[in-house]
């Protein structure tokens, strides 16, 4: 009961947080923050291992322990004295291993998406540091921006007559 518990405080708020980090995608400070921490924590080698595999493989080995124990069901039960309790009990362990089971399954997918989510998000920031404007693009887009900032001027400036 111990390390399903640990599994749950730990395993499963860790991944959270860092999609979290990754998908805050303004402003460009918070977004490369975000991006830097995840990367910093997870994707650092140590001992030539990076940090996710290392959560991966955990949350790896307690999905083929649960479904060991989904597999082979039940054990028997020691306190039972009477056949509608062993019944009850074997219906209860088999609920408990299903719930592990898809719990343990989660626990992976989410592993997985905090890594794919990284490498886009690390494309994404790559891709953005990569945009420059030419001088042409800046007045073109000074030039529209021009020719639309009276128009709104003068929408708010009717409005404000209205009230």
């Amino acid at each position: 009961m111990a390390a399903w518990a640990q599994f749950i405080v730990f395993f499963f708020p860790i991944p959270f947080f860092c999609l979290v980090l990754l998908s805050i995608s303004w402003p460009k400070r918070l977004e490369r923050f975000g991006a830097n921490v995840v990367n910093k924590i997870f994707f650092t080698k140590i001992n030539g291992f990076q940090l996710l595999w290392l959560f991966f493989a955990g949350s790896l080995v307690i999905f083929a322990n649960s479904i060991h124990a989904l597999h082979h069901g039940p054990g028997m039960c020691r306190t039972c004295q009477y056949q509608s309790e062993i019944l009850w009990y074997s219906k209860a362990m088999k609920f408990r291993a299903e719930r592990n089971f898809w719990l343990s399954l989660f626990n992976v997918f989410l592993w997985v998406l905090v890594w794919r989510v990284h490498c886009l998000k690390r494309q994404i920031i790559q891709l953005k540091d990569g945009v420059r404007l030419s001088p042409a693009q800046l007045v073109a887009i000074q030039k529209l921006h021009s020719e639309f900032a009276p128009h709104a001027e003068e929408d708010q400036g009717e409005s404000k007559k209205d009230d």
